[in-house]
């Protein structure tokens, strides 16, 4: 076990109670903790920054720094610096969580499975689909303000739910479902953002949307790391719906890895480009060329393999544990 623990003010600032989030991750965080040696530095990398708390922390000489990576993802982009500094003052680093490689694992499968009952969806006999996609989006990121640009160019706009977040500071108002939520579990863990979406971490939402729509467009929260999955991603895998992401560049390697069904005879490989412009184009392009398909039998045909991915979700939280255990063999 080691004492000398990292974490940004902001997560520290949180009380046990208040964010079902950060809740559930300190279970793991303290796990990892007590894997580590007495010489070793743990970072939690969620928003760290070069700060004195670092610095006090790398003056005290650690031999290794074990770095995870959680609620969010490797972020070795913006906050590259920080990885450097670090490996400029410890002799071997120890990346876990959402990194590539043997360090490997996911927190928010172990989330999704505490919240299953909320995702799980049975089959509904008769089944009316009015809209092709379902496309939510809270947070502005690049890659997702550009998609709906790209939906609205395409005239794509009314053929979809859709959601994405205001930004007040600009005056750009919030797209918004007509019915939707307007609070969750989850706002509490995005501090005092107001994009207007609320943070729907424990659900697929409203039943009236879910229910009529084919196709669940994933927006993860980020593209420039290699391989974050969050709950976005496994809520049409358990609420039985087709789907298309744009996220990553290693998702669809790990889905395919998990057994889960990708539907490449249905929306081809595009997800194999490694420019996320490109990926983003094909997946509207996919959309115009689904639009005219009669939606219920496309659903009736894949509902055996939608079935099987739900099912195939019960090995996935298997195959994290063992790589959880991996990891805490690995730091001790």
């Amino acid at each position: 076990m080691t004492e000398l623990i990292y974490n940004h003010q902001f997560y520290n600032n949180h009380k046990n109670g208040e964010s079902i989030i950060i809740d559930r991750e300190r279970k793991y965080i303290e796990k990892i903790i007590n894997a580590c040696r007495p010489t070793d530095l743990f970072v939690n990398s969620i928003w760290f920054e070069n700060d004195n708390q670092l610095k006090e922390l790398l003056d005290k000489k650690p031999k290794r720094a074990i770095i995870y990576s959680g609620m969010d993802w490797h972020d070795n982009g913006f906050r590259r610096s920080v990885h450097e500094e670090i490996a400029k003052n410890v002799e071997e680093i120890i990346y876990v969580g959402n990194k590539d490689g043997n360090g490997y694992f996911s927190f928010w499968v172990f989330f999704v499975e505490d919240f299953k009952s909320s995702f799980y969806k049975e089959y509904k006999q008769p089944h009316t689909f009015d809209k092709l996609y379902m496309c939510l989006n809270r947070k502005r990121h690049q890659h997702r303000v550009k998609l709906v640009d790209a939906l609205k160019k395409e005239k794509l706009i009314e053929d979809g739910h859709i959601t994405l977040g205001g930004d007040p500071d600009n005056n750009i108002p919030p797209l918004t479902l007509p019915n939707d939520y307007k609070s969750t579990a989850g706002d509490s863990t995005v501090g005092d953002r107001k994009e207007g979406i609320p943070n729907d971490i424990t659900s697929t939402g409203k039943n009236e949307y879910w229910d009529s729509h084919l196709i669940n467009i994933v927006t993860e929260t980020t593209t420039s790391s290699e391989t974050f999955i969050s709950e976005k991603t496994w809520k049409p895998i358990l609420g039985l719906r087709p789907f298309m992401i744009l996220g990553d560049y290693k998702i669809y390697q790990y889905l395919k890895d998990y057994g889960i069904d990708t539907f490449d005879d249905i929306f081809g490989t595009g997800y194999n480009d490694p420019d996320w412009n490109n990926r983003l184009t094909w997946i509207v392009d996919t959309l115009h060329k689904l639009k005219d398909v009669d939606y219920n039998l496309l659903y009736n045909k894949l509902l055996p393999r939608l079935v099987k991915n739900r099912d195939m979700f019960e090995e996935v939280v298997k195959i994290n544990q063992l790589r959880f255990n991996n990891v805490l063999e690995k730091i001790k």
